[in-house]
């Protein structure tokens, strides 16, 4: 038989010598039937599994290297190393070790030639064999090798005791048939379950390798019949030692009748037996017409929004008794053009699952549930708008809720360039710059909600999102004038001092100018006096945020202080100036 090309596969036996499991590796060999064998147990215990089913001429293995000779590669691989494939001479080959010990050297019987194994660049010097040289012993493990006599083959080791090697064609693995979550072993015979024309019945399977070392599935697959592999590995494919792997069975008949076919797992044969009988045809109304239901195979009944109902009409023909089981599904009698009809509604949004039974069939149905489509939000100022205002809101829904409902709200601000961030532009009272809201079922708004505006010009956005819906409303704070909420003057003694608090939106306050008046109403002498506060603002402004200020301005006075009988302050920005007007002395 030819090699099916198995190397790539066989990458996985890197660790081939050291897979050992309860029963030790202590070998390699060629069965002579074209499968390649590990040798594990011990003497008088030896067992044979098979590693490489096929298209294995002849192997060895003296502990350093491994190797397979297949028709015209030879595939090798020194402990620690990778697998290599060379080509070479066609036919089986014996190996051994070469005089220099470090390499190893082949030679190929039906050509005539032998074959030198660089062990630095593992490549192969060919050249025509010279002499009779009979002395190639076949090394199938380390002070292990083998002697065939009479189509038996003995493991002989270094004392010259030798030992049996049995090649019983036992599999080494099992079949499953996977039952839910039990895995029952499957030995000659399956039966599949029954299955109507035109419809089908599945089953799971599983591969168990249950020996200690490596095998190949090579072949897995049915004869020509309506039973199909599917959800299947493709070989050859490598299953570790105790690993395993899955495959399904589908069987599709299109007429009555009893049915049977072989399936192949490498030499391991199963005999598949299927049966099918007439049965009734179930169809279901839907808004693209009748359609036709398959047992097994699940049936997709739309979407519905929550809460709402929907029917379908469903014909057996001839009559048989139904039922339906899954949350949402009910089956209810029908009428001289229909035999049930089956119903739905579910407030649980996703993927909704029910079962129509019908003479022991079984026939999956699914409906997608979708939620309610959230309304659209809007916001609404309840109160005046502007620059170190609580400004007052509600977010209000275009219908009510039919059932609770989630949005976010953003609060931003966006400074004019140049200007920093004003910490002040929060939502109340728990001073953030988002939340999320939660409305009820049958809500129509929110409660009222503050927003801080802070004192900084720039734009103050509020947004709120509602699934795919979102609303926005900004409040522009302009670089205004300077905005004085208080100003006092008083006068103690030999000293006027003038108290100022507002705040400067566009934090470029220069300059502050006093004019005292006397009692009599004209101006006190020096006149108007003129102060530069450029560079105290700046800095002051520097460890603040927003722009808020209190000022306190000191004056000594000379001579009667009691005739001092106001004063008049303006602050100048780069927006304008502000004035506070005469401010009576208290």
């Amino acid at each position: 038989m030819c090699n099916r090309s198995v190397l790539p596969l066989l990458l996985a036996l890197a660790g081939l010598a050291a897979t050992a499991q309860q029963r030790p590796v202590r070998g390699y060999f060629a069965d002579g039937k074209g499968a390649l064998r590990a040798l594990t147990g011990t003497p008088g215990a030896w067992e044979a599994p098979v590693v490489v089913p096929e298209g294995v001429l002849s192997a060895g293995y003296d502990g350093d290297i491994l190797w397979y000779k297949t028709h015209h590669h030879i595939h090798l691989r020194p402990n620690g190393g990778s697998w290599v494939s060379l080509p070479a001479p066609k036919g089986p080959a014996r190996g051994k070790r070469s005089e220099a010990g470090s390499g190893i050297r082949f030679l190929f019987p039906q050509s005539a030639e032998t074959g030198e194994l660089d062990p630095e660049t593992l490549q192969l010097h060919i050249e025509k064999q010279e002499g009779n040289d009979t002395d190639w012993p076949e090394w199938i493990g380390p002070g292990l090798r083998a002697i065939r006599e009479r189509g038996e083959l003995l493991a002989v080791d270094s004392e010259d005791a030798s030992s049996l090697v049995p090649l019983a064609e036992l599999p080494p693995f099992r079949l499953l048939y996977r039952d839910g979550t039990a895995e029952v072993p499957v030995s000659g015979t399956f039966v599949m379950p029954p299955a109507a024309p035109g419809e089908s019945s599945t089953a799971r399977f599983r591969i168990r390798n249950t020996s200690s070392t490596l095998i190949v599935i090579t072949r897995l697959s049915i004869d020509p019949s309506p039973f199909r592999t599917f959800d299947q590995f493709f070989p050859p494919r490598t299953v570790e030692a105790g690993g395993f792997v899955d495959f399904s069975i589908r069987f599709s008949p299109t007429a009555p009748g009893e049915y049977s076919s072989t399936l192949h797992i490498n030499d391991f044969t199963v005999t598949l037996i299927g049966s099918s009988t007439t049965s009734s045809s179930i169809e279901i109304e839907t808004p693209d017409g009748w359609q036709w239901l398959k047992a097994g195979e699940k049936f997709s009944l739309g979407s519905v929004e929550r809460r709402s109902r929907l029917t379908w009409g469903l014909r057996i023909t001839p009559p048989a008794a139904a039922a339906i089981t899954g949350d949402g599904f009910r089956l209810l009698p029908g009428d001289e053009t229909v035999a049930y009809m089956v119903e739905f509604v579910s407030d649980r949004v996703g993927l909704n699952q029910g079962i129509l039974q019908v003479e022991n069939r079984s026939f999956p149905l699914e409906v997608n549930v979708t939620d309610f489509a959230p309304p659209k939000p809007a916001l609404q100022w309840t109160s005046e708008t502007g620059a170190a205002r609580q400004v007052r809101f509600r977010v209000k829904l275009s219908e009510a809720a039919r059932a609770e409902v989630a949005g976010l709200l953003t609060l931003t601000f966006t400074p004019e360039s140049g200007l920093p961030d004003d910490a002040a532009v929060v939502l109340l009272p728990n001073a953030v710059r988002s939340l999320t809201m939660r409305f009820p079922e049958g809500a129509t708004e929110s409660a009222e909600m503050t927003l801080q505006t802070g004192t900084t010009a720039g734009v103050v956005r509020l947004r709120i999102v509602i699934g795919p819906h979102s609303a926005e409303e900004t409040i522009r704070i302009a670089a205004t004038p300077v905005v004085l909420t208080q100003a006092k003057a008083s006068l103690a003694s030999a000293n006027a001092q003038v108290l100022l608090t507002g705040y400067d939106t566009a934090r470029t306050a220069s300059k502050i100018s006093f004019t005292f008046y006397l009692k009599s109403g004209q101006a006190a002498a020096p006149g108007r006096i003129d102060a530069d506060v450029r560079t105290a603002f700046a800095e002051y402004y520097k460890t603040v945020s927003g722009s808020t200020f209190t000022l306190r301005a000191h004056f000594p006075v000379s001579g009667t202080h009691t005739e001092l009988g106001s004063v008049e302050v303006e602050v100048v920005n780069s927006a304008g100036s502000v004035s506070t007007g005469r401010l009576r002395f208290e």
